[in-house]
């Protein structure tokens, strides 16, 4: 065997295992969605018909549907589950899925419950709006434009149309501190001790709370994801769902 036959060889022996690596790090579960989020006992998601489905953690695909209203977007607390609709408007209920929908008033089309006491949310326009919990409608408008916002412990984070981010206190005091580093289309705060991120392409980068910018990326790609104490889920450009436990590199 010549050299270079051996250094080819090796090089795909290397491809193989870096994505044997890469699969080994995430837990795929049954059924297909196209937006989920995750709560310390539940993942909730919606699929591309906009049902909407509840899974007992740690989920192997246990999927329930939930009937009374199709969501385009849903984000979890772990006191409430609140989503929004092709129309916009607002739904919660509470996170073990008793209790109707309850349709909140204003227009928001992307949501996030998961906020230290407060909900937050953006509109058509981009216009960033907070509610103090439990929220019933008294929004009250945050200066700034975001396409997608999530609400962490401390700190509120988002991404505008330039795919730049954004953190400002989850109070809503101060103002938005820009994070440089990475171009993000969306961005989980829910994660105990790291904010996630996917870029244009659905890489994956995590940065340590507060986030300064110190990113890293991880193995693999998703379309979309959301963190909890432990993990995080997301969903693929193909709908596949995927878990992975916090703390893997």
């Amino acid at each position: 065997m010549t050299t270079v036959k051996l250094l080819f060889i090796l090089a795909l022996l290397s491809i193989a295992i870096g994505h044997a690596r890469s699969l080994s790090t995430y837990r795929q579960v049954r059924g297909r969605l196209s937006h989920v989020t995750a709560s310390t006992n539940y993942f909730w998601g919606v699929n591309r018909a906009r049902q909407v489905f509840r899974c007992n953690r740690p989920c192997t695909g246990a999927w329930v549907h939930i009937a009374g209203r199709t969501l385009k977007q849903i984000d979890a607390s772990d006191d409430e589950v609140w989503g929004v609709n092709a129309k916009d408007q607002i739904y919660k209920r509470p996170v073990d899925g008793s209790g109707p929908w309850i349709c909140v008033p204003g227009k928001l089309k992307h949501v996030s419950a998961s906020g230290n006491g407060y909900i937050w949310g953006v509109n058509h326009g981009d216009q960033i709006f907070k509610c103090k919990k439990p929220c019933i409608g008294n929004w009250v408008h945050v200066g700034g434009h975001l396409k997608q916002i999530d609400g962490g412990e401390k700190y509120v984070y988002g991404v505008n149309r330039n795919n730049d981010m954004f953190a400002r206190p989850v109070d809503g005091s101060g103002g938005w501190r820009h994070i440089p580093g990475q171009k993000l289309k969306h961005v989980t705060a829910s994660g105990a001790t790291n904010i996630y991120g996917i870029n244009p392409q659905d890489f994956i980068y995590s940065c340590p709370k507060p986030c300064i910018g110190e990113f890293a990326l991880l193995d693999g790609k998703l379309r979309q994801i959301d963190g909890t104490f432990d993990s995080f889920v997301g969903v693929t450009s193909g709908h596949t769902i995927f878990v992975r436990k916090t703390g893997l590199k």
